[in-house]
């Protein structure tokens, strides 16, 4: 047995000493405090268990009991549950001072809703009951990947189809651009069709015009109409994640040059952008720098 159970052990089965000659209910084993910035009250001593509520840094908690494996019964205002030895530096009621394994709670996961909206469950499964909702290019927090394609929020449970991972640091000041691009990556392989705006196949504009339908931003129809009607330019050295771009090349040019664009794909990033192709006949991957440079005509921005 390890010193810190040992311990607290000891400390338990003195207080039940003085329950029995006393009458007195021993109350608690001693006190924590927690050295995360902030740290999770669990429903049960896991981390796959609900989050009852969140103790900031250097917040005072009641220890009930040593769970085990690290894990503390504790009270933290009007509530009870379970948390992490690792954050919480321990006195127990003999003198005894545990302090915390850890500094600092793991980086907290979020993810970016890229669905329309997003159903929020009570179980992890479309049998549970919807609770809530969340519109696409919503930013949240993962509480656990349950492993089975759903996640665990604070207020239930989505579907991890619809969700793409962001860093701990985003802020969503371009989240409907990131949903967007998530999106035009979710259809990457679809088919070039003429006319088509999805959801199994698209032109260059219909793809476009799908993905911010699906995002509750509609923009126009055809590429020209998108460059005249949709969103606000901006330089093509400033392009996001989820930026239109426009190209004009003569030799597609049915207008005699009436028109500005002759196609439209979507940046993604890293000098890429999605469209879909005429060349392959199917959404794919291209580089703005390669073939398709000298025919760059602009880049507008939705939202």
């Amino acid at each position: 047995m390890n010193f810190k159970s040992k311990a607290v052990k000891t400390v338990a089965a003195a207080g039940l000493i003085l329950s029995m000659c006393t009458g007195v209910a021993f109350a608690s084993i001693g006190n924590a405090t927690v050295t995360a910035d902030s740290l999770r009250l669990r429903s049960q001593a896991g981390t796959d268990s609900s989050t009852v509520t969140m103790a900031p840094k250097g917040a005072q908690v009641t220890v009930e009991e040593d769970a085990g494996n690290g894990w503390y019964k504790v009270t933290y205002g009007d509530k009870t549950g379970f948390m992490s030895g690792e954050w919480l530096t321990v006195s127990l009621a003999d003198g005894t001072v545990i302090p915390a394994a850890q500094g600092t709670e793991p980086e907290q996961t979020r993810g970016l809703i890229t669905a329309s909206v997003l159903n929020v469950r009570s179980g992890p499964d479309t049998t549970y009951d919807k609770v809530a909702t969340l519109k696409g290019g919503s930013v949240v927090d993962i509480v656990a990947d349950l492993g089975n394609g759903w996640y665990q929020l604070e207020s239930g449970y989505v579907s991890a189809e619809y969700v793409t991972m962001v860093g701990a640091d985003y802020e969503g000041s371009s989240a409907l651009g990131a949903s967007a691009t998530a999106m035009a990556k979710s259809l990457l392989g679809k088919r070039y069709v003429s006319g088509a705006s999805g959801p199994n196949s698209f032109d260059c504009s219909g793809f476009t015009y799908y993905i911010y339908k699906q995002l509750g931003h509609p923009i126009a129809r055809g590429s020209s109409s998108q460059y005249y009607n949709s969103g606000y330019f901006v330089s093509t050295d400033a392009m996001q994640p989820g930026d239109l771009i426009f190209f004009f090349d003569r030799r597609f040019d049915s207008s005699g040059g009436t028109l500005p664009t002759t196609h439209v794909g979507m940046y993604v990033g890293d000098g890429q952008f999605i469209h879909a192709s005429t060349t392959s006949y199917r959404v794919q991957y291209d580089s703005i720098y390669g073939y398709y440079a000298p025919y760059i005509v602009a880049a507008k921005r939705i939202g």
